[in-house]
């Protein structure tokens, strides 16, 4: 079947703020049909709300990604009423604040079935009706994943690990029609740092944070011109840049601000 690529069908997984609910909603302007994936289902019912008013569809799927039936159950959902899938946003996730000596094993657990399996899983589900669509796929990392700070190392190594499959996934999906996309973002003003795991630590300080909008603007405009890689900021592209070609600026950087914590 071939995709109407100016009115897409777009499943987007943590879609009830955030930046899964700006791009909901930047979609729902181009008309896009959404399939709509949540825990929250009153907020998620919200948002399907604005969608409509906005000119979109939406269908709502309230339930817990990282339980494997769930993703089974919201992909024949998608595909039963929407009846294709032309984009995949793995977009739920959650932070993780803690000096390495006092993360926990099951917390670690906790995120990386959140951050790396569900995605991970829900791709690999969304795989046949992506190649029926020559669609795109789109991960939601963050600049963590390529720039490790102090208190970050348990989120960054579970955005690692997501960078590290969507480049594998992106050669060997190529075959297939299948683009895809991995989005960094930087701090941005979201309900991130209020919902992350905490163990001995408040995570990064700092007032400027990038307006989920404009994140989910970019992120269209990536996804129309089959870009592999979007670093939404400046900042993310500076951190991104030091990290790979300075990274001996960014121990000093680290060492500094682990000695300023007291970690």
């Amino acid at each position: 079947m071939a995709a109407d690529r100016a009115k897409p069908v777009v499943l987007i997984t943590g879609a009830s703020a955030g930046i899964g609910k700006a791009l909901a909603l930047a979609w729902a302007r181009e008309g896009a049909t959404l399939v709509l994936m949540a825990r929250r289902e009153v907020e998620l019912e919200a948002v399907a709300r604005e969608v409509v008013n906005l000119g979109g569809q939406a269908f709502t799927f309230a339930g817990d990604v990282t339980k494997d039936a769930t993703r089974r159950a919201l992909v024949d959902f998608a595909l039963e009423k929407a009846k294709r899938i032309d984009v995949l946003v793995n977009n739920a996730g959650r932070g993780f604040y803690a000096p390495v000596r006092s993360i926990a094993v099951a917390d670690l657990e906790h995120v990386f079935a959140l951050n790396v399996f569900a995605p991970l899983h829900l791709t690999q589900l969304c795989t046949d009706a992506l190649a029926r669509t020559s669609g795109t796929v789109v991960m939601v990392s963050s600049v963590a994943g390529i720039a490790v700070t102090p208190t970050l190392g348990a989120y960054s190594a579970s955005k690692f690990a997501l960078e590290a499959l969507s480049i594998a996934m992106r050669a060997e999906l190529a075959p297939s029609g299948i683009h895809v996309l991995v989005v960094r973002p930087g701090p941005v003003e979201t309900e991130f740092r209020e919902n992350a795991l905490r163990r001995d630590a408040t995570g990064p300080r700092g007032d400027k944070r990038q307006d989920p909008a404009e994140v989910a603007k970019r992120t269209l405009k990536a996804v129309a011109r089959h870009k592999a890689v979007l670093e939404t900021s400046l900042f993310v592209r500076a951190a991104s840049f030091t990290a790979r070609v300075l990274p001996g600026a960014l121990r000093i950087w680290n060492n500094r601000q682990a000695h300023r914590e007291h970690l």
